[in-house]
């Protein structure tokens, strides 16, 4: 059995992660730490047997583990991967990994010479609806992958607590997800890493280029984007992926075209049009409702512990993730120079 700690009560580690672990016959979370008391002290109900810390340093120097959950805004992923690896910690860490080419530079070899596990919670990517739309386009349904586009519609950022080292004079309300001391950016990062993760598993080859325009369209007060626009050319197809929080109302959907079909995804459901015709599935659960889904991410739990196990798996969730960071960083260049398409490296995509 895996001893375990969570760095970070919010919403995305009570809701989602917390319930993940529950139960799980191969790791247990012996231990957690946040910077703020009333969070453990909400927390000690859920954790009644775990050791509770404020301070991170102080819970690994007193806690035995063998991996560390990182759960905290992305402005911390870094430092606090750098330390777990340092430490001999296997490391599983909310999206994005990293917010700059250069933090992924320093946890990469951090990493390299730790040799243990750095594994990003891709957990879109296991929603019953995106499994099922990957598994038919595996299945070579639709034929060779041309055109993806990819849209998320909300209101609002997702609701997250209060961070203790909050910028409060650079936000104009209470979510870090709008202070980009903390965030690192708006919707692009936030909504954009998902979207490039899932987009990249679907296209059967690689961008060469990635252009983006980011917008506060009906928010101008804030300090970040609320609508971001963004597109991957590659040779022989093209992502469009379109990001707001500045919709009237919540949806998912997406279009995959194909040589030789369509698949369309509405929320909970997906319409297939091929060569036999058209079919339709129905989920239980709307791809935009929530947003912690502790059902998608047991998978990426498996996955984590399932990395730590097989040395033949290690590695393929850190390229990815890894690819995930220069895109992003990319697609921030690009619009800093107006929307320019900017070439992005050839990688091995994990």
């Amino acid at each position: 059995m895996l001893r375990g700690a969570i760095v970070g009560l919010g919403n995305v580690a009570i809701n989602g992660h917390l319930p993940g672990w529950e139960g799980c016959e191969r790791a247990q979370i012996v231990a957690a730490a946040d910077a703020m008391q009333t969070r453990l002290d909400e927390a000690r109900c859920r954790l009644p047997t775990a050791g509770l810390y404020t301070d991170v340093e102080a819970l690994l120097s007193s806690e035995p583990l063998d991996f560390l959950d990182i759960c905290t805004p992305p402005v911390t992923h870094a430092s606090l991967i750098r330390l777990a690896l340092d430490r001999g910690l296997h490391v599983l860490c909310e999206k994005p990994l990293v917010l700059s080419t250069d933090e992924l530079r320093m946890v990469t070899h951090a990493q390299v010479d730790s040799a243990c596990v750095l594994h990003t919670v891709h957990n879109w990517q296991y929603a019953p609806i995106i499994l099922k739309a990957t598994d038919l386009i595996r299945q070579g349904r639709i034929g060779t992958v041309r055109r993806v586009n990819w849209q998320v519609h909300r209101h609002e950022p997702s609701v997250a607590v209060q961070s203790s080292s909050r910028s409060v004079e650079r936000t104009v309300c209470d979510n870090w997800r709008l202070d980009p001391a903390i965030a690192g950016g708006g919707i692009l990062l936030d909504h954009g890493y998902h979207a490039l993760y899932i987009v990249l598993s679907w296209l059967n080859e690689e961008p060469r280029t990635v252009a983006a325009t980011l917008e506060k369209r009906t928010h101008p007060e804030w300090p970040v984007e609320d609508t971001a626009t963004v597109r991957l050319h590659c040779p022989e197809s093209v992502a469009d992926i379109f990001l707001t929080w500045a919709a009237s109302s919540r949806s998912n959907s997406a279009v995959i075209e194909g040589t030789s079909g369509t698949i369309r995804v509405d929320d909970d459901i997906l319409l297939l049009t091929d060569n036999d015709g058209q079919q339709r599935w129905e989920f239980e659960q709307s791809l935009s409702k929530g947003s912690h889904h502790p059902d998608w991410f047991s998978r990426v739990r498996d996955d984590f512990l399932q990395e730590i196990s097989d040395t033949e798996r290690q590695g393929k969730n850190l390229a990815r993730a890894s690819y995930c960071v220069q895109l992003l960083h990319r697609a921030k260049e690009s619009h800093a120079r107006a929307g320019q398409p900017l070439a992005v490296s050839d990688r091995r995509q994990g």
